[in-house]
C-alpha cells in the first residue's frame, strides 16, 4: 500500500514537473510572439454598392382632394395599401391626451358594416392582413393582399378610415388596454426618462405632451370625442393614399376613383401650434429610491424633417451617437466600461425635432457619464470630424438604404412620409448620391450652427440619494428633484404634488378661476375664440430664456417690475378696492375675406362673476354655472364652458396683479426684448402651478402693460398675443381703451366706448334664467 502510493506520488510529481516545463516554454513562445511586430492596417473596404433602382411610380390627386400615389412592384403577386390622415397625437386637445392613439387602435376593430370578428373572419378569408396606428403628426391604416383581391381589400381600407364604428365594448377594450400599458409603463425608468425629456424639450408643445396620454384623460375620453375627432380630420383632403405593388397605374388609379371618389370634401381644420421653448439648460431628476442604474437622456430642441441641413445634421448625430461611427458608445463602453451601449438619435418631425443622447449607468457613475456625454456634445463643434467616421456613418446609411425599400409594404411607408412632409419624392432616388455629397466641413458647420452644449436639457431617473452630490462635479450644480410618485407632465414643474399644495395655501385677492382670455382688459368675450388655457412653460418666441430654476438675484428686481406694473395702473389701494366694471365697447374681427362689427357690454363682479351681452348672444357666469342666451333660448355651457369661465377672471389683468403680489402666482423676470426699432420692453412672467404662464410686457419708461402673450386651450393651443393702447384714468385707475388680440389669422379689435368702475350690479344678471 505504501509503495503503490510512493509510486502515485512520483507520478504526480513528474506529471507536475512536466505541466511546469509546459508552461515556461508556452510562455517563452507566448512573450516571442508579443514581442514579434505584426503588420497593422486597416480593414478592407467594403464592396462597391450596388445600383438602386427604385419602382416607377405616379401621382395624381382626385377632384375631392385625396393625393393617391401609386408605384408598381411586380416582383410578388401581392398589393400593399396605406392610407395616411394629416392628424395624429400632437392633434390631442390637452384635457383628451391619447385621443389619436385611441382613435386609431379602434380604426381596425369594426366599422359601421362589419363588426370587429366579421373585418378579421374576411381578411383572413381573401390571405390579408390589416392594421391601424398613430404618430405624433399621423394616423394611418394599412391594408395588404394578394392581387387577386385587390378590390376588395381596397374596399375594406375605405370602410376602416371612413366609417369606423367605435362600438362601445370595443372603445372600453381598448381603454383597458391602454390603461394597463400605462401601469406598466410608468414602472419603466426608460419610459418615464423619454417622456421627460420631450416635455421638457418640447415645453406645452404637444409634441411635448404624453402621446398615449394619462390615466386620467384616458379613463374620461369618450365615444363621442371619438367621433368628433374623426369628423373634425378624417377627410380626402388631408389623406394620402399609397397602392404598392402588383397592379399597374390604370388599374390603381381606376379603383382609387371608384372606391373614394365618393369620399365628400370638406374645409381644412386649422392648427395653429405655439413655437417649443428655445434649448434652455434644466435638469430635472425624478427619484426612484428603488433603482439600481440610472437612466440619462441630454440632448435639446433639433431641426423638422424639412430642414434644409437634414442630411447633415443625420449624419453628425450618427457620428454622435448612431450606427456606423458612435462616439458615445466608443467613449462609454468601449473605454470606460461605464454601460452596456450608449446611442444618439433625431427625432425629425412635422413643426420641429430633437437631439437626444441616451444610455443607462450604475448609480455611482451617473455623474461620470453625464460629465462624458456633455463633453461629446462639445467635442463635434471643437474638432474636425475625420475623414474615416464619416465615411463609417455614410456606408451605413447607403448600405441599410435598399432594405428600407425592399418589400411593397416598406415602399408605401417610405412614398407616403415623402409625401405627407412636402418632399420630391426623386429624394428617394438619389438617395445615396445625398448621402455622400456630404463633407467634414458640412458637419463642423451644422454642429457649430446647431448643436448647443451650453443649454442642454438633461433628465436623469434613478435612486437620487445616490447620485445627485455627483451632479455639481459633472457641471450641473442645480437641478429639480421630482419624485416618481409625484410625477406629472402636464404641470410646468413636473409635480403632481404642488397642485394640491397650491390649492391648499390658498391666499387672499382674485386668484380664483379660470376662463377665456380674462376679464375687461383680458377681453371676457367670443367664447369660441378665446377658449383659454396651456401656455407653453417657456414660451420660446418670446427671447431666448434663461435656465428654468430663478435666479435668486433675480427674485426682487421681478417683485420691483411687479410694482411698478401696479403703481403705473393706479396703485394697490386702488386696485384691491375695484368690486365692479361696466364697459361698453365695440368689437371689430378681421380675417381675410370679411370685417364684423358688433357692440358689447362687459359686467364684471369681483372675484368670479360676469356677462357679456351682444345683440345676438348673452354669456354669463355667476361662479359656479355658466350659460348663454341665444335666438334659440337658454343654454347651459357645461363643465367646459365653466371651467373656461373660471379662466376669465383670473386672467383679468387686474387680478393678474393682485394675485401675484398676494403671492398666489409667482412672478419671474425674463430677458428684456428689443423690437425692430431697438426699443426695449421689460418682461414678467406670473405662473402657479395651476394656471400656466402668462407673459406681461411692460414699457419701462411708463410702466404700462403693453403685451401679453398665452395660449389657448383649443386644437393644437395657438399663440395668443393682446396688445394694449390708449390708456385713460377712470377713477383713478389706468384703462385701456384700445386693444388688439390675434389668435392665428383671426384679429379682433377693442375700442371702449364708456368704462365704469364700482357701478351697481343686479346680482341676478349673472343667474341663468330660468328660460
Amino acid at each position: 500500500m505504501w509503495r503503490t502510493t510512493s509510486v502515485v506520488r512520483s507520478a504526480r510529481s513528474a506529471c507536475l514537473k512536466a505541466c511546469a516545463t509546459c508552461a515556461i516554454s508556452l510562455l517563452s513562445v507566448s512573450a516571442s510572439a508579443q514581442s514579434a511586430a505584426w503588420p497593422t492596417e486597416r480593414p478592407p473596404q467594403p464592396l462597391p454598392a450596388r445600383a438602386i433602382t427604385f419602382p416607377p411610380y405616379e401621382v395624381q390627386t382626385l377632384p375631392n382632394g385625396l393625393q393617391v400615389v401609386v408605384v408598381m412592384h411586380h416582383e410578388q403577386p401581392a398589393v400593399t395599401m396605406r392610407l395616411l390622415v394629416r392628424a395624429g397625437t400632437s392633434s390631442d386637445q390637452r384635457e383628451k391626451l391619447g385621443l389619436a392613439h385611441l382613435a386609431a387602435s379602434l380604426l381596425d376593430q369594426g366599422t359601421t358594416t362589419k363588426s370587429a370578428q366579421e373585418m378579421n373572419d374576411a381578411v383572413d378569408f381573401i390571405g390579408g392582413a390589416m392594421g391601424a396606428g398613430a404618430g405624433t403628426d399621423l394616423t394611418f391604416v394599412n391594408m395588404v393582399v394578394m392581387k387577386d383581391s385587390f378590390d376588395t381589400g381596397l374596399r375594406m381600407l375605405s370602410d376602416m378610415a371612413r366609417q369606423p364604428a367605435f362600438a362601445t365594448a370595443e372603445v372600453e377594450r381598448q381603454r383597458q388596454q391602454m390603461l394597463s400599458g400605462q401601469t406598466v409603463s410608468l414602472e419603466d425608468p426608460g419610459y418615464i426618462a423619454n417622456s421627460v425629456f420631450d416635455r421638457l424639450v418640447y415645453g406645452f408643445h404637444p409634441y411635448g405632451m404624453p402621446e398615449n396620454g394619462t390615466p386620467q384623460t384616458i379613463a374620461a375620453l369618450s365615444r363621442a370625442d371619438l367621433q368628433a375627432f374623426h369628423a373634425r380630420f378624417f377627410m380626402p383632403n388631408n389623406a394620402i393614399l399609397a397602392i404598392v405593388g402588383d397592379v399597374t397605374a390604370d388599374e390603381a388609379f381606376t379603383a382609387a376613383k371608384k372606391v373614394f371618389g365618393d369620399w365628400e370634401k370638406h374645409d381644412l381644420p386649422v392648427q395653429t401650434f405655439v413655437g417649443p421653448p428655445d434649448p434652455t439648460r434644466r435638469v430635472i431628476v425624478v427619484n426612484k429610491p428603488d433603482a439600481v442604474q440610472t437612466e440619462v437622456r441630454v440632448g435639446h430642441l433639433g431641426i423638422s424633417r424639412t430642414h434644409p441641413d437634414y442630411m447633415a445634421v443625420n449624419l453628425a448625430i450618427r457620428i454622435l451617437g448612431g450606427e456606423g461611427s458612435n462616439r458615445l458608445h466608443q467613449v462609454l463602453r468601449t473605454e470606460r466600461g461605464l454601460t452596456y451601449g450608449a446611442q444618439a438619435n433625431m427625432d425629425t418631425l412635422k413643426e420641429t425635432g430633437d437631439f437626444e443622447a441616451e444610455t443607462n449607468t450604475r448609480t455611482e457613475a451617473t455623474g461620470e457619464v453625464l460629465r462624458l456625454i456633455v463633453d461629446e456634445f462639445w467635442r463635434m463643434q471643437r474638432e474636425r470630424v475625420g475623414d474615416r467616421e464619416l465615411d463609417g456613418a455614410k456606408a451605413y446609411l447607403t448600405g441599410s438604404f435598399p432594405l428600407t425599400i425592399e418589400k411593397p409594404e416598406s415602399i408605401a411607408m417610405q412614398v407616403v412620409n415623402a409625401l405627407f412632409y412636402g418632399l420630391p419624392l426623386a429624394e428617394l432616388q438619389n438617395f445615396r448620391e445625398r448621402v455622400n455629397a456630404v463633407t467634414p466641413d458640412d458637419i463642423q458647420r451644422v454642429a457649430k450652427e446647431l448643436l448647443r452644449p451650453d443649454r442642454l436639457s438633461v433628465v436623469l431617473v434613478g435612486n437620487s440619494a445616490a447620485f445627485a452630490s455627483q451632479l455639481r462635479g459633472a457641471g450641473f450644480g442645480s437641478f429639480e428633484a421630482v419624485e416618481l410618485g409625484d410625477l406629472d407632465l402636464t404641470t410646468a414643474n413636473f409635480k403632481r404634488a404642488a397642485v394640491k399644495a397650491q390649492q391648499d395655501a390658498g391666499g387672499p385677492g382674485r386668484s380664483g378661476g379660470a376662463g377665456r382670455s380674462g376679464g375687461f382688459e383680458g377681453w371676457g368675450v367670443a367664447h369660441d375664440v378665446n377658449r383659454a388655457a396651456t401656455l407653453n412653460y417657456q414660451l420660446a418666441p418670446l427671447a431666448s430664456r434663461p435656465p428654468a430654476d430663478p435666479r435668486p438675484e433675480d427674485a426682487p428686481k421681478a417683485l420691483a417690475l411687479l410694482d411698478r406694473a401696479i403703481a403705473a395702473k393706479g396703485g394697490l389701494e386702488k386696485l384691491r378696492g375695484i368690486k365692479t366694471i361696466v364697459a361698453r365697447q365695440t368689437l371689430v374681427s378681421l380675417d381675410s375675406d370679411r370685417a364684423a362689427t358688433s357692440e358689447t357690454t362687459n359686467y364684471l363682479q369681483y372675484p368670479d362673476h360676469f356677462r357679456v351681452e351682444s345683440p345676438m348672444l348673452i354669456q354669463a357666469f355667476d361662479g359656479a354655472q355658466a350659460w348663454l342666451k341665444d335666438v334659440r333660448g337658454v343654454h347651459d355651457g357645461g363643465e367646459p364652458m365653466a371651467r373656461d369661465s373660471r379662466l376669465v377672471m383670473r386672467r383679468d389683468v387686474v387680478s393678474l396683479l393682485l394675485a401675484a403680489k398676494d403671492g398666489t402666482l409667482t412672478p419671474r423676470l425674463l430677458p428684456d426684448v428689443k423690437d425692430p426699432d431697438g426699443r426695449v420692453t421689460h418682461t414678467l412672467e406670473l405662473s402657479a402651478s395651476d394656471l400656466n404662464p402668462i407673459v406681461l410686457y411692460i414699457d419701462p419708461e411708463s410702466g404700462q402693460i403693453g403685451k401679453r402673450l398665452f395660449t389657448a386651450d383649443a386644437p393644437g393651443r395657438p399663440l395668443i398675443e393682446e396688445q394694449f393702447f390708449d390708456y385713460r384714468e377712470v377713477d383713478g385707475v389706468q384703462v385701456s381703451f384700445r386693444a388688439t388680440q390675434k389668435v392665428g389669422n383671426l384679429s379682433v379689435e377693442r375700442r371702449a366706448i364708456d368704462v365704469k368702475i364700482n357701478t351697481p350690479i343686479d346680482p341676478a344678471m349673472f343667474k341663468r334664467p330660468v328660460s
